[in-house]
C-alpha cells in the first residue's frame, strides 16, 4: 500500500514527487518536474513559498503564496487567476527544492526568489493578455459565424 505524503513527512522528513497539473506553469511542467517538500515545523512560511495544502475533499494543491495572515495564507498558481485563502492549517509542507527537467533549484536561492517575485509583479500584464485573448476569440467566433 503506498504511504500518503504525511507519512513520509513524519516518517522520513521529507516527500518527493513528480508535479500534476498546469497550475504552477511555466516554473512547474505538468509529470516532468520534481519537488521535495519538507514539513513546516514551529516556524510559519513566508510570501513567495511554496506550500502543499490538503483541501477538505482531498485534493493536493502546490501553488504560491501572495500573502501571510495570522490564520491564513493568500495564495495563487503561477497558471491561474484566482485567489485562494487558505487556512494554515491545511498545509502540511513546502518546497524547499525542485527539478526542473534536470536542472536544480532551491526554494531559498536568489534566483528562485527573483523569480517568484517578477513573476507576481507581472501579474496584471499577464491577467490583461488573458482578458485580451479571450476577447478577441469570443469576436473572432461572431466574425465565422457571420
Amino acid at each position: 500500500m503506498n504511504k500518503s505524503i504525511e507519512d513520509n513527512l513524519t516518517e522520513n522528513g521529507f516527500h518527493v514527487s513528480t508535479t500534476s497539473g498546469y497550475s504552477m506553469y511555466p516554473m512547474l511542467r505538468n509529470r516532468r518536474d520534481r519537488v521535495i517538500i519538507k514539513p513546516i515545523g514551529e516556524g510559519t512560511l513566508r510570501k513567495h513559498d511554496l506550500p502543499l495544502y490538503r483541501r477538505p475533499d482531498g485534493k493536493y494543491v502546490l501553488h504560491r503564496i501572495l500573502k501571510v495572515k495570522d490564520d491564513h495564507y493568500v495564495i495563487r498558481g503561477d497558471n491561474t487567476y484566482a485567489l485562494e485563502y487558505v487556512p494554515k492549517d491545511w498545509v502540511i509542507g513546502y518546497v524547499t527544492e525542485f527539478y526542473r527537467g534536470d536542472r536544480h533549484y532551491t526554494a531559498d536561492s536568489r534566483a528562485y526568489r527573483a523569480y517568484a517575485a517578477i513573476w507576481h509583479l507581472i501579474y496584471p500584464l499577464r491577467l490583461l493578455y488573458r482578458k485580451g485573448r479571450s476577447l478577441a476569440s469570443r469576436v473572432w467566433h461572431k466574425i465565422k459565424r457571420k
